[in-house]
């Protein structure tokens, strides 16, 4: 059967949003949210979704295999469907990931500068024409690296048998995602801002399905951060 919407959430506000040190502290993937139980975005955004009128037994919740992804599911999942939140089928996925920075991996830009003079010259420069897309991270991966990913998702999602899947990911992988699904071009993805924390995009499939013609939507927008 063929997907009749895609909803992608990025995460609710996390440690890290609240204090950048806390990435020099402990891994990425192990970051929670600020407020794991109750977070106000997350539930806001729960209520909002349950006007769209989803069916239980039609949705998946995909999500980065980041515990900050896997609260804000469990959340806002909550919120919207209440009881039948058990029985909606889950996935976690690796290819949603947050973008790896490898070597560089919690440093703020000066030190990214002290710490490897050389690349990192190479990527200020890269930075014109939107050349930084394609600048691979020491050890982690480029912007063109995540796109590329996500696209693997993207086949994964056409061939489910869920016809309206939720995505729960990050600021980057988000926009890649997008760009892989509406062939955006590079100019595109640079110029476009990360989602705020509980931002949902949404994608439609037009009337006539024959046409395979999608429309991209903003699901309103989070409830103001405590």
């Amino acid at each position: 059967m063929a997907l009749e919407s895609v909803l992608l959430i990025r995460h609710a506000r996390s440690i890290a949003n609240d204090d950048a040190n806390v990435y020099k502290q402990m891994p990425d993937h192990k970051i929670p949210l600020a407020h794991p139980e109750d977070d106000a975005s997350a539930l806001a955004l729960g209520v909002r979704l349950r006007g769209l009128g989803l069916d239980p037994a039609r949705v998946c919740a995909w999500s980065s295999t980041y515990v900050r992804c896997l609260q804000t599911r469990e959340l806002v999942l909550g919120a919207c469907f209440g009881e039948a939140a058990a029985g909606i089928a889950r996935r976690e996925s690796f290819l949603l990931r947050e973008q790896e920075f490898g070597d560089w991996d919690g440093m703020d830009e000066p030190q990214m500068e002290r710490f490897d003079p050389v690349r990192y010259e190479k990527r200020r420069r890269m930075s014109d024409h939107q050349g930084r897309f394609y600048f691979r991270y020491p050890c982690g991966e480029s912007r063109a690296d995540v796109v590329e990913r996500c696209a693997l998702l993207v086949g994964k999602l056409q061939r489910s048998r869920y016809q309206q899947p939720l995505i729960f990911l990050h600021g980057v992988s988000q926009r890649a995602l997008r760009m892989a699904w509406f062939n955006h071009p590079v100019e595109w993805f640079e110029s476009e801002p990360n989602p705020r924390n509980c931002e949902a995009v949404r994608f439609v499939r037009e009337a006539a399905p024959e046409k395979d013609r999608w429309r991209e939507e903003l699901i309103g927008h989070p409830a103001p951060q405590r």
